[in-house]
């Protein structure tokens, strides 16, 4: 009988997990997002040291600063607390005294975990072969299926039909179906589209309300328990939460005069009190992301720590592509690099985003179509999803038309479905009351557009 490795000391590096703990603790976490990028969960060696960590960035996500009361308070809630005890939590407080050398030993924690691996292979393929149960084929094909999730860094792009119906297929599918009670609250969306994770890209043409509907939907996909980040290069959180007190105290009471920005401005009534005091009891868990000159690659990193389950990842809406910074030559190649890098970190995470896309103007006055993106890069074919919003007009039309329907209250709004890789296209209804920020979904266009079709 060959040695078992179980017998062995697998390779591990204690007091560096210890320091690396340490220093995420050190001026409010500033070292989380580098490290969070290199280490997940399961590379420490140590149970207390998985238990800390993860909840370090559980911490983190909820927008608290992670410090040893803090992750005392968040252990007390399970009882992960007496597994690990007082006095190894208060130890790590006394251990560093920079965040210089985070990133750097967090990689040597990373290749210890990586050598474990080999390690936990290695001793599988030793166990299969000596019980004879499986022919070599069989192990050679167990083989390459283990090495192909060995390191989402390091995973080969190649594989077998076979094995992956053998081994993969069930087991990703029924994953898929999780997602299948997701809800969007927009009932005529979510009759249609299957909302799962991926990349959405939305488009809109002016005053259709892009950044209005999609507060909207991340607040009503939140209040349904999903966890949500809206990164706003344009608007303040302040814009952003007066939109949904501007849109609670609507929906309450239709004949309200009070707007976002009267709100922001100052004004005051008891249903509004009221509306306050219901949103802040709701216990949403969305927050937002003031942004202004970070690129992608920058905000990827501060997204990572807060998306490191990929069971219950977040649905992130960023506002909007054109803005972000860029390194490139020209705007479009930018915006290519932008839109891959967003797609591989939305498969790598198994997150869902929502982006939001300006239109070029020369597509103002026509129905949403792949041309409207034409200055936005190749979103068509890297995006699951290609959302229009646009004016519920007979298009083409112009600008006179244009100017009139924005002066209606409500505005008829047509979000049109261009692309979409989990099923059909398809166009969905809602009148736009852009005074009070709210979208309400309807089945079908007004009476008079259907007779203005039925014309032509």
């Amino acid at each position: 009988m060959s040695k078992n490795f179980s017998t062995v000391e697998l390779p591990n590096n204690i007091e560096m997990e210890k320091e690396i703990l340490s220093s995420l603790l050190l001026k409010e976490g500033v070292a989380i997002p580098a490290v969070a990028k290199i280490l997940s969960v399961d590379d420490f060696y140590r149970p207390e040291h998985k238990i800390i960590y993860r909840t370090i960035l559980q911490l983190y996500a909820q927008g608290t600063p992670p410090n040893i009361l803090s992750i005392i308070e968040e252990l007390k809630k399970s009882d992960e607390l007496n597994k690990i005890g007082y006095q190894y939590i208060f130890a790590l407080d006394d251990i560093a005294v920079t965040t210089a050398y985070s990133e750097s030993h967090a990689k040597i924690v990373k290749d210890k975990a990586r050598l474990r691996r080999l390690f936990e292979i290695g001793e599988k393929i030793i166990d299969d072969t000596q019980k004879g149960i499986k022919s070599a084929e069989e192990i050679l094909d167990d083989i390459e299926k283990i090495f192909s999730t060995f390191s989402r860094d390091e995973q080969t792009k190649s594989k077998k039909i076979s094995p992956y119906f053998a081994n993969s297929l069930t087991f990703e599918i029924e994953c898929l179906k999780n997602y299948a009670n997701r809800k969007t609250d927009f009932e005529n969306i979510d009759k249609q589209q299957f909302f799962s994770p991926g990349l959405y890209v939305i488009g809109a043409t002016p005053a259709a309300g892009k950044t209005t509907f999609c507060w909207q939907l991340l607040e009503q996909l939140a209040t349904n328990g999903e966890s949500c980040i809206f990164c706003s290069y344009e608007m303040s959180s302040l814009e952003l939460f007066t939109k949904t007190a501007a849109r609670h105290l609507f929906i309450s009471n239709k004949q309200t005069s009070l707007t976002a920005a009267d709100i922001r401005r100052g004004a005051k009534s008891m249903q509004l009190e009221n509306v306050i005091s219901e949103v802040a009891d709701t216990q949403l868990d969305l927050q937002v992301f003031e942004l202004q000159d970070e690129s992608v690659d920058d905000l990827l990193t501060l997204l990572k720590p807060l998306c490191t389950d990929k069971e219950n990842a977040p649905i992130i809406c960023i506002d909007y592509l054109q803005i972000i910074p860029h390194g490139k030559d020209n705007i479009k190649s930018g915006i290519d690099d932008t839109v891959r890098k967003l797609k591989k970190f939305q498969r790598d995470t198994n997150t869902t985003f929502i982006v939001i896309s300006s239109f070029n103007r020369g597509s103002y006055t026509q129905s949403v179509s792949f041309e409207s993106f034409k200055e936005s890069g190749n979103i068509e074919y890297t995006a699951d999803v290609v959302w229009g919003l646009q004016l519920n007009l007979n298009y083409p039309t112009n600008p006179l038309e244009i100017d009139k329907a924005k002066q209606q209250q409500p505005r008829e709004v047509q979000l049109k479905c261009l692309k979409n890789r989990q099923g059909n296209n398809y166009d969905c209804y809602f009148k736009y009351y852009s005074a009070h920020d709210y979208f309400e979904p309807y089945n079908t266009p007004s009476e008079k557009f259907d007779k203005l079709k039925a014309r032509l």
